[in-house]
């Protein structure tokens, strides 16, 4: 007979989400981690919901500055995979040493050349109850950067785990 929890782990997985790196910036600290807990929940105004681990550095930046953005990745990916996936300390700027790989003038980092980014206003967090708080914010800015890729797309083998 199936243990129940690994039945139900099999089928929360298979719940389809996309992969984006949040990144956020108050004064001289940015940082950005990869992300696949996130999802548009209003029309008008627009407005997406980004789960993040409590705890993650982001949080204290996109609440001080009061701005976050979603960069959607293409489809295959991996090098944003690679680098984000892990998030970085909270001293580090992941693009100290690569600046051209960002839009200049923006309220959150946002790549250059990416396949297409979101520019949120942070309205509200809410604590569920979870290990995760949902972070939403009004989509004031963004642009389908590379219309003739795919988003990328995840499936987890087991929904209790990343």
């Amino acid at each position: 007979m199936s243990d129940p929890k690994s039945l139900l782990g099999a089928a929360l997985g298979k719940i389809p989400s996309g992969l984006a790196i949040a990144t956020a910036q108050y004064g001289p600290q940015r940082t950005g981690f990869l992300a696949s807990w996130f999802q548009q929940i209003s029309f008008d105004p627009p407005l997406v919901m980004v789960c993040v681990k409590a705890g993650r550095p982001i949080e204290s930046l996109l609440q001080r500055s009061g701005h976050f953005a979603l960069n959607l990745l293409a489809e295959g990916d991996f090098a944003s995979l690679k680098r984000y996936g892990k998030g970085f300390e909270p001293d580090v700027d992941p693009w100290a040493e690569t600046p051209d790989d960002l839009l200049e003038g923006q309220v959150a980092p946002v790549f250059a050349k990416g396949f297409a980014y979101l520019l949120l206003k942070h309205i509200r967090t809410l604590d569920a109850s979870g290990d995760h708080l949902i972070h939403i914010g009004e989509a004031v800015g963004g642009d389908l950067q590379n219309p003739e890729s795919k988003p990328y797309i995840h499936l987890r083998k087991d929904g209790f785990g990343y």
